[in-house]
């Protein structure tokens, strides 16, 4: 067999195992089985078996076309001393001076806790798979003929990233917290964007991702919060976010004009 006819063959598989995901997806989403008898573990599962599946199919095409390299597992060590200070934000998004003023408790058994761990891994698997690995790569390279290409893609998909939240009114979020969310997540994106064109590890900006939605929505998703923002929250978070904005800001001023391809 010749390399044509190979490269033919490993499309036609490739269609094939998107095809089925796809209908895996599709039966996940509409079928309801009832394995489970508590509503939120069934939401959970089926949350998380669907972003998965969706991820995965993404891997599948970008790695046939040619970007294996953004699945590699780099430079693990410099990339974590890297990644430490927005994994300090990620952990403050935790209530943490609320919970050790006993204003925050979880209601929901340990299990729960690890399913919606789970879930929030799923959220940052396939929304950086999108946002951070397809899109903005996309962008760096449909951009490529501009001098500011770099800062441009950065925004662009943050933009998006943050807008995509506007979809929660949908499933009866209201407008404020919902404008909050498409903020926040905005400002989060440009950052992880950042860290990753630094760092060059998809993988590692997953987990940011995830402990973020993990750390902020925990106790609120599966306990009691009263009182979320005091003083000291208030200023911890302030200047924590100025900190790492600063940081983030030098990352990217050192980061090269002509980006690698990471097309290979």
């Amino acid at each position: 067999m010749n390399h044509k006819d190979q490269q033919i063959k490993n499309e036609l598989y490739l269609k094939i195992t998107v095809f089925f995901l796809l209908v895996l997806m599709g039966v996940i989403a509409l079928v309801n089985i009832d394995l489970f008898s508590y509503e939120k573990d069934e939401t959970m599962i089926r949350h998380t078996m669907i972003r998965f599946i969706g991820g995965l199919i993404m891997i599948l095409i970008m790695v046939s076309s040619g970007y294996r390299s953004l699945f590699r597992f780099n430079h693990v060590g410099k990339s974590l001393l890297i990644i430490l200070p927005a994994l300090l934000i990620s952990i403050n998004n935790f209530p943490i001076i609320a919970y050790i003023d006993q204003r925050a408790f979880l209601t929901e058994p340990a299990y729960r806790v690890f399913l919606f761990l789970v879930e929030c891994l799923s959220v940052g698997f396939f929304e950086e798979i999108i946002f951070r690995g397809f899109l903005l790569m996309f962008l760096i390279k449909a951009l490529s003929h501009m001098k500011n290409k770099i800062i441009l893609s950065i925004f662009i998909s943050s933009a998006l990233f943050g807008l995509i939240h506007l979809l929660n009114l949908f499933s009866g979020a209201s407008i404020g917290d919902t404008l909050l969310q498409v903020g926040y997540s905005f400002l989060v994106g440009m950052l992880w964007a950042v860290l990753f064109l630094k760092t060059n590890n998809l993988w590692l900006i997953m987990i940011l991702h995830a402990l973020y939605n993990f750390f902020g929505q925990v106790m609120f998703y599966l306990g009691s919060v009263y009182g979320r923002y005091d003083v000291y929250t208030i200023v911890i978070t302030t200047l924590l976010a100025f900190l790492v904005a600063v940081y983030a800001y030098r990352i990217y001023k050192n980061l090269p004009d002509q980006m690698i391809d990471q097309k290979n």
